[in-house]
């Protein structure tokens, strides 16, 4: 039984590591938005963290990813701990809703309402995060916050459906690999036994 259980948590280390990673380097695909924000991929390999995952394994791998992605930008390596934090929202809350009634992140429906509850909880996590900073820390002016507000909008809004997309459609191809590859029933022993 002890070794069993030490077989499960290494597995999920090692799946924890690799999907942190693919979460660092997909947050190098993006279109920046002026200084304000950027469209990328980074948040859909958070969700997908949690689909693959669950929800705690998947929120550290999608926000520690984030989390190192933004020591490698100068404008964002400051805010790297709240990343950590509001990014860990996306892939927890995909991999609670994913993994409801034991489906693993088997079912699609599942997964749409675990990723679109995710992506809306770190968008206002964003918004909350970027109005204390802008109003209170750096004392703006509320026509300049809204300013800023406006551009992050335009960026939500092809942010958020792109996102939701893309997770989608890789899902089901991940997750059929690490199915194939025998990994999902390490993490999961109990997935398919319904």
């Amino acid at each position: 039984m002890a070794a069993n259980k030490n077989r499960f948590n290494a597995y999920t280390i090692s799946a924890i590591g690799v999907m942190t990673a693919v979460s660092f380097i997909s947050n190098f695909f993006s279109i920046p938005l002026g200084d304000v924000t950027r469209i990328h991929l980074g948040n859909v390999f958070c969700g997908l963290s949690g689909i693959l995952l669950g929800p705690v394994a998947g929120g550290a791998a999608g926000g520690l990813g984030a989390f190192f992605y933004d020591f490698t930008n100068p404008l964002y390596a400051a805010e790297a701990p709240i990343t950590l934090f509001n990014k860990f929202f996306i892939g927890f809350l995909a991999g609670l809703i994913s993994h409801k009634g034991e489906h693993y992140g088997e079912k699609a429906s599942l997964n749409l309402v675990g990723a679109i509850a995710g992506n809306l909880t770190y968008t206002l996590l964003f918004y909350a995060k970027n109005f204390i900073n802008e109003y209170f820390l750096l004392h703006l002016e509320m026509e300049a916050i809204w300013a800023k507000m406006l551009i992050r909008l335009s960026g939500s809004v092809v942010q958020i459906p792109l996102t939701l997309i893309v997770t989608m459609i890789l899902a089901p191809i991940f997750l059929k690999a690490i199915q194939k590859a025998g990994v999902h029933k390490k993490l999961f022993p109990s997935a398919g036994v319904r």
